[in-house]
């Protein structure tokens, strides 16, 4: 494979072939699979994303998208001497739109930066996980990530009002336009959601937020049997608007 073209659009710090960069960047949480990359490319910007695409095309080399690389699936391991493109770089919130009230901001900006802005300006980012420090907004489209609060706030997808992505053609797709009433055919951002990187990149999201919740309250029940679990559930979502729900065991706490 022959990177000298690359070279024009990624300058020697945004273009790794070391071992170290391999290893690091070609993988995720997973440990079943071993990384074999054959380099890794830092974008700055959607066209960037699309000069590499066209070169890919051209060239027929594979891609493999990377952002926090937080996932249990293998979905960010390139284990076939794939070119693997970081969004780290890409880590800027590009705006604030209070009449919308919607965050825009580059896929590899990190959950909990989306978050603390949020809350910075008045209002609330509600889908959160334990991996909110290093997990970035692109991949959680990108998986329509859950969270903790899915209960009340639903999946990712419920707080996508647009995206920006590249196609495997090399074309820049703007879908949505944050538009909250659009009926003018066809959704590709719901399909782009949770599409693993299959379809295109991710490159820019602009998500909506919504008023900050009132002090939580906090309950631990010890219950003896499993099926009790779920009748709490129940007698509380019946009563009260519940964020979170969750369960351990005696075996878990040890």
């Amino acid at each position: 494979m022959n990177l000298s073209e690359l070279n024009s659009v990624f300058p020697k710090d945004r273009l790794k072939t070391d071992a170290e960069s391999l290893g690091v960047y070609g993988r995720d949480w997973t440990k079943h699979f071993e990384a074999n990359a054959s380099a890794i490319v830092f974008p700055e910007n959607s066209e960037e994303v699309q000069s590499l695409v066209k070169w890919a095309r051209k060239n027929k080399v594979a891609l493999v998208p990377s952002g926090g690389r937080t996932g249990l699936s293998a979905a960010a391991y390139a284990t076939n001497k794939e070119i693997v493109v970081s969004f780290e770089r890409m880590n800027k919130i590009l705006d604030f739109d209070s009449i919308d009230q919607t965050i825009t901001c580059q896929a590899g900006v990190i959950t909990a930066s989306v978050q603390n802005f949020a809350k910075k300006k008045g209002y609330y980012y509600p889908v959160d996980f334990a991996a909110r420090g290093s997990s970035q907004i692109g991949g959680n489209v990108a998986t329509n990530a859950g969270g903790i609060k899915v209960i009340r706030y639903g999946l990712t997808r419920n707080w996508v009002a647009g995206l920006t992505v590249v196609t495997g053609r090399g074309d820049l797709l703007h879908l949505n336009n944050s538009l909250v009433k659009n009926a003018s055919g066809y959704d590709l951002r719901q399909l782009i959601i949770g599409s693993e990187g299959t379809l295109g990149f991710v490159t820019e999201v602009v998500v909506s937020v919504t008023r900050p919740p009132q002090a939580p309250q906090v309950y631990l029940f010890a219950v003896n049997e499993l099926s009790a679990v779920m009748e709490i559930y129940k007698s509380f979502r019946n009563k009260v608007e519940l964020a979170a729900f969750e369960m351990f065991t005696d075996v878990a706490l040890k």
